[in-house]
């Protein structure tokens, strides 16, 4: 059959004629159509030059799952990634919080160590104290042979406990009740800072910070000596020395009848006095009363012969 096909075409290609210009166009059109294809495909990415396929479709279908699956383990990176930053965030929080803490450890540490070192310090000013005047108690002679050393030491030690002492230039004074003037109080001893000029000053009963501590029987504070609501003698020309004044009434426990002096504090600042410094500043005027009371009756029997 196909060998008959054959026979008729070139029977009719030897005859030329209109089948022949129709056979050739027809090849043309065939290879045109077969070049814009290619060229298409080409483009496509489907062939390569040779006019090979690029695609398999058994492969392609293979792949898919393994492309959702590939899809499905990166969606689940990257909320993976998400819940990381945030654990990160979470972690960078609570570096930050505990920094802080360790901050203010560190400071609570130092202030700890700064206040036992205080604090050891004035134990030790306290203990110098005390047995000096148990020396003194014990060996009334040799008190009395060194007495205006052993209280300028004994006041020296109390104003080494100050907080701050070289900036606040504390100076302390002992004025016991004066033997001739009933309006006032007179000098008994003084520390070291002071000049022996503060001798001559005489307290009034009333009208001074230390005169005011003797009639209360009571702790009298002034932070600030140009506060007129305070009582103070603010004829005495001092604000150039000093700004504050703490008065310590020298007494037996509560016992007002027990009074026998006014231990007295200045400093230089304004509000130089915190609430520890009154505090030791008063164990310093326990610790002083014996001593000042055997003086005090020592001066008596004298003077009565």
């Amino acid at each position: 059959m196909f060998e008959d096909i054959m026979k008729l075409v070139e029977k009719l290609l030897i005859s030329g004629g209109w089948f022949s210009e129709f056979l050739r166009f027809l090849i043309a059109g065939v290879l045109l159509a077969s070049c814009i294809i290619y060229l298409v495909r080409l483009w496509k990415g489907q062939v390569d030059w040779l006019g090979r396929s690029t695609e398999d479709p058994l492969q392609l279908t293979g792949l898919q799952p393994a492309m959702e699956s590939l899809e499905r383990q990166v969606e689940q990176l990257q909320q993976e990634k998400a819940q990381l930053e945030e654990k990160l965030q979470e972690m960078q929080r609570l570096v930050t919080e505990k920094d802080g803490m360790i901050e203010e450890l560190t400071q609570l540490y130092e202030e700890l160590d700064e206040n036992y070192e205080d604090e050891t310090h004035t134990m030790v000013q306290v203990m110098y104290t005390a047995e000096e005047v148990a020396s003194a108690l014990a060996s009334e002679e040799n008190f009395y042979l060194n007495r205006d050393d052993i209280f300028t030491n004994l006041l020296d030690y109390l104003v080494n406990t100050i907080r701050g002492y070289r900036e606040k230039n504390p100076r302390v004074a002992i004025h016991i009740e004066h033997p001739e003037k009933k309006d006032r109080l007179i000098h008994f001893a003084h520390s070291s800072g002071h000049s022996h000029r503060v001798r001559e000053y005489e307290p009034l009963i009333d009208g001074s910070a230390a005169g005011r501590a003797w009639r209360t029987g009571e702790i009298y504070y002034v932070p600030d000596i140009e506060d007129e609501q305070y009582e103070y003698d603010r004829k005495v020309a001092s604000k150039k020395y000093y700004r504050s004044i703490l008065c310590v009434p020298l007494k037996a426990g509560n016992d007002i009848s027990t009074r026998i002096g006014v231990l007295s504090v200045t400093g230089k600042t304004v509000g130089a006095y915190e609430k520890i410094e009154i505090e030791r500043i008063t164990l310093f005027a326990s610790l002083l009363y014996p001593l000042v009371y055997l003086d005090i009756k020592k001066r008596e029997v004298s003077m009565h012969g």
